[in-house]
């Protein structure tokens, strides 16, 4: 004897809304993943709120020499990256340093180099020269630019590049690097290899 299907309607209602479900799943993890920002899942433990909300202006700025598009001062972001800088604990720029931006890290490197009783300048400026997996967005005028940050530690903050003409001793910061730590520092940066851009 042969049985009657029967047309059971709750089963085909589910039936049509399982493919739909994935469909949908399978479109938000999509759209997630393909947006994905690094600094969303970056730890801001032991960063007081006001360092965190300057840094979070500067990330979206980048890095500028003070002179914006069209001879536009853009003296805001030179004295928020200054602010940064001096209110920032030691340990706060360290963090930083881990953040993963490369105009972030670029502060937080310049602003340790800058700190009188931070010792270690030498080899933090050899670990950032390493540290190429993010640029830094650098204006100067009118034309902007992707840098590392080695290059602009090197070039424009320690002011050490035998390649490019000195700058004039007035501009110069003294940071306290030996002639030795200079030559090592110089010998580092020299042995990286070059981008294109």
């Amino acid at each position: 004897m042969k049985r009657a299907r029967r047309n059971n309607p709750k089963r085909n209602r589910y039936s049509i809304l399982f493919p739909i479900l994935t469909i949908v799943g399978i479109g938000i993890i999509t759209a997630f993943v393909s947006n994905y920002e690094p600094n969303w899942s970056y730890s801001w433990n032991g960063i007081r709120t006001e360092i965190k909300d300057s840094i979070q202006v500067a990330e979206s700025r980048g890095i500028t020499s003070g002179v914006g598009g069209m001879g536009v001062s853009t003296k805001i972001e030179v004295d928020r990256r200054r602010w940064i800088m001096k209110n920032a604990t030691e340990s706060e720029l360290l963090k930083l340093t881990e953040y993963p931006n490369g105009t972030v890290k670029a502060i937080a490197y310049e602003g340790l180099l800058r700190k009188r009783e931070f010792a270690d300048r030498t080899e933090l400026t050899l670990r950032a020269i390493q540290d190429t997996t993010y640029l830094v967005d650098y204006q100067s005028g009118c034309i902007g630019w992707n840098r590392e940050i080695g290059e602009y530690l090197v070039q424009d903050v320690l002011m050490i590049d035998d390649q490019i003409p000195p700058f004039p001793t007035e501009m110069q910061t003294e940071f306290g690097l030996t002639e030795i730590d200079k030559e090592k520092i110089l010998s580092e940066y020299k042995k990286r290899p070059k981008r294109e851009y």
